[in-house]
């Protein structure tokens, strides 16, 4: 039936049983995917195995839990006591500001808190720890050495608690060998470091100082100490470093004070040998040459300018140009009165042309006077263009005067310049190491008022408090890793059990092992008789164990008539004796007997038969007796059953057992028994123990092999299998018998047993 519904499902085991070589095919296809097989996860069979395990599992966690709470229970508790320091600026307060130009100042920054935490956890800041409060005899950092402490002090009293001071304990130390002193605050010292913790608090410059021990008073006392012994060296280390940096101001001032005077010693003498008067003549000098430069720059521009006048006329007259266009001509006054006469005539002129003839003695004198100025302008014009030529070399001689004069000036410039430049060097000079003194004694002086206010730039923000609850072991996180562990102990043992559980349950598990289909799950009847449990499906024919035998019968039939007809002879066969045949057998045949169909339940079993006791009958004429020709088919046939339910029974004869089943008369009973009756059901012996079912296999038309649930090794049921599939036959299928419901429905398998679990009816 299929999982849960109730539908009939049809199997063709071809492809599953290959030959007689592979009779399960289904295991190879549970122990591993095959070539292109994709690999699935079912979480759900998981879980159900976890479920199925669940007793596992609690036991394992019950008992984690149970040694869990014993161990806390011997575990001595030990207490955390927790101080908190504050880590400030190094630097802050420590000098003025002008004292940074000279020492490197260094950043506040996480480094600097790693840094001091490795001073706290230091094996110096612990021994002075262990010190002051006489630690080197406690039980706990020297529980191993505390003899041989005594052996070297034997008149030391015991002591249960209480600190000792520092000069006791220094007297204790005394008496002691050096080596074995330094060996023993050294082991000490290891132990006192397990015992320390100190982090840093992230996101801030506090610094978390923890200790453990088993007394909480002494865990207070010693993180308060440990802060109190951090504290002090700071101080003692910034005290240190002022006195230092004073001794060293001290020996610089005298350095500068002297460089001071030599400077000036410098500067003073500098300025005598050179005869520098300061300010005044490098003043006049200056001056000088700036009126020099521009009396320069003016004569070489007049130069320029009178250059390209005369220059200007020299190509007027090289390019036969009239020269009278040149400024210098144009600018001429007598040359421009010259110009003004000559206009005059000219005008003369034109008026007497007008009346005389050029014979006119009028004419003739304006002609000779116009030619006369025209001369004299011609003149006058030579004599400007010879004016710029004589105006070019007085502006060029003017230029090299000027310029020989700067040259002279300057050269008594640079002389004096070097000279200035010298003492304006050793001025500086001088001033700078003024400065530099300057500020070094207002330092000093600072620094030794600071020596007297020196803080720690450290300060304890929390000291330890006796703490009241144990910090180890931690009770609830023991038990929840006790839990943890155990859970996953008892999960890992519950897959193991799962794994090495070599028990059928379900169907799935028949056909995925072996390869054949399971037709049926027929539930267990308890606490009844062996006659009881065949008569049981007659007094409830509707329980769900007739309901599995009906449905048992029914997959056969629908089997068979995809072959094309139905299964008449049927055989039922097992593993092992004891694995419910025989019930079954009684119960399909009356089941099937009661619906009106003609069944015979032939006892096949000539070794250990069994069918008479079940149904509460004799045995006195039996199958033997008929394959014996003692007895006919009609005496060996009993017909007297409730159900209506025709029986052949069979007796003991093992050493003729085979022979008979085998027998040329078994198989015509068989035939003529296939005619006489609608269904026959030969309840054979177990497979793996004789050869008798698989020869009356070879008479049936589909053989039932029954598994009981939970109980028969699945080796032994695949070994059984595997004699049938090794003889090629195909018409196998198992019924899974002695299924305890509830068991199976809270396992989680689901196919029939779990309606019969869940749905039915009382």
């Amino acid at each position: 039936m299929n999982a849960g519904t109730g539908q009939t499902r049809f199997f063709d085991t071809r492809q599953n049983v290959a030959g007689a070589s592979l009779p399960y095919g289904g295991a190879q296809h549970a122990g591993g995917a095959m070539d292109g097989d994709v690999v699935m996860l079912d979480i759900r069979a998981f879980f159900l195995m976890l479920w199925r395990r669940k007793s596992v599992i609690v036991g394992m966690v019950l008992i984690g839990v149970s040694l869990t709470v014993m161990a806390l229970a011997i575990i001595k508790p030990e207490y955390t006591a927790r101080s908190l320091i504050l880590v400030e600026d190094s630097h802050k307060g420590a000098l003025p500001a002008e004292f940074g130009s000279f020492v490197d100042t260094v950043k506040f920054n996480s480094t600097l808190v790693m840094n001091e935490i490795e001073v706290i956890r230091s094996r110096n800041t612990a021994r002075k720890v262990i010190e002051q409060l006489d630690l080197l005899g406690d039980p706990e950092l020297n529980a191993g050495n505390k003899n041989a402490l005594h052996a070297y002090m034997p008149q030391t009293p015991e002591r249960n608690q209480g600190y000792k001071s520092l000069n006791l304990f220094k007297d204790e130390l005394a008496r002691l060998p050096p080596e074995i002193a330094e060996q023993q605050m050294n082991a000490v010292v290891t132990q006192f470091l397990q015992n320390l913790s100190v982090r840093a608090i992230a996101g801030s410059y506090a610094i978390q100082v923890d200790y453990m021990s088993r007394d909480p008073s002494k865990a207070a006392l010693v993180a308060n100490t440990v802060a109190d012994i951090y504290i002090e060296g700071r101080l003692e280390d910034r005290l240190d470093a002022s006195r230092r940096l004073t001794d060293w101001l001290d020996g610089r001032l005298r350095e500068l004070r002297d460089q001071v005077r030599q400077s000036e010693l410098a500067v003073a003498d500098y300025r005598a040998r050179n005869n520098l008067t300061e300010g005044i003549r490098t003043l006049v000098t200056t001056e000088q040459m700036s009126q020099l430069n521009v009396q320069l720059m003016n004569a070489k521009a007049a130069l320029a300018e009178t250059k390209a006048r005369r220059s200007q006329m020299d190509n007027l007259n090289a390019g036969g140009g009239n020269i009278e266009a040149s400024g210098d001509i144009l600018k001429a006054p007598f040359v421009q009165q010259l110009r003004a006469e000559e206009a005059d005539l000219a005008r003369m002129k034109s008026d007497l042309s007008r009346r005389y003839g050029d014979r006119h003695p009028a004419m003739i004198k304006v002609n000779s006077d116009l030619a006369a100025t025209r001369a004299k302008i011609n003149q006058e014009m030579q004599k400007v263009a010879a004016s710029l030529a004589n105006e070019v070399a007085v502006e060029n001689a003017r230029v090299q005067a000027l310029q020989s004069s700067l040259d002279e000036l300057k050269n008594v410039s640079d002389g004096e310049n070097e000279k200035t430049i010298r003492l304006n060097e050793l001025q500086r000079e001088a001033e700078s190491n003024r400065l530099i003194f300057d500020n070094f004694l207002q330092t000093y002086k600072r620094s030794d008022e600071q020596d007297k206010l020196q803080e720690a730039q450290a300060r304890v923000i929390s000291y330890a408090a006796i703490p009241a609850k144990p910090a180890y072991p931690n009770t609830w996180l023991f038990l929840t890793l006790g839990a943890a562990l155990s859970l996953f102990l008892g999960t890992f043992l519950a897959f193991l059990l799962e794994k090495m559980d070599n028990k059928f349950r379900s169907a799935s598990q028949l056909e995925k092992y072996c390869g054949y289909p399971c037709f049926a799950l027929i539930p267990a009847v308890k606490s009844k008789s062996q006659t009881e449990i065949l008569q049981y499906v007659l007094d409830k024919p509707s329980s769900t164990v007739a309901e599995a035998v009906r449905t048992l019968r029914t997959v056969m039939n629908l089997r068979g008539r995809q072959r094309g007809d139905k299964p008449k002879v049927v055989t039922v066969t097992s593993s092992l004796p004891g694995e419910g045949k025989t019930t079954l057998s009684g119960w399909m045949g009356r089941l099937a007997a009661k619906s009106g169909e003609k069944v015979i339940l032939i006892d096949a079993d000539l070794r250990r038969p069994n069918v008479h006791r079940s149904f509460g009958h004799a045995n006195d004429v039996t199958l033997v007796d008929y394959l014996t020709n003692k007895k006919s088919l009609k005496e060996v046939v009993f017909k007297d059953d409730p159900s209506g339910l025709h029986m052949i029974f069979a007796k003991s004869v093992p050493n003729s057992a085979l022979d008979l089943v085998g027998s040329k008369r078994m198989e015509t009973l068989i035939a003529a028994l296939r005619a006489e009756y609608d269904l026959i059901i030969l309840d054979s012996p177990a497979s793996m123990a004789v050869s008798d079912a698989r020869i009356l296999a070879t008479y049936s038309d589909e053989t039932i092999y029954t598994v009981a649930w939970d109980k028969t090794p699945r080796e032994v049921v695949m070994s059984g299998v595997k004699q049938f599939s090794d003889m090629g036959y195909k018409q196998l299928a198992f019924s899974l018998t002695n299924v305890d419901v509830k068991r199976h429905v809270r396992y989680g398998y689901g196919d029939t047993a779990y309606y019969y679990g869940n749905y039915q009816e009382e």
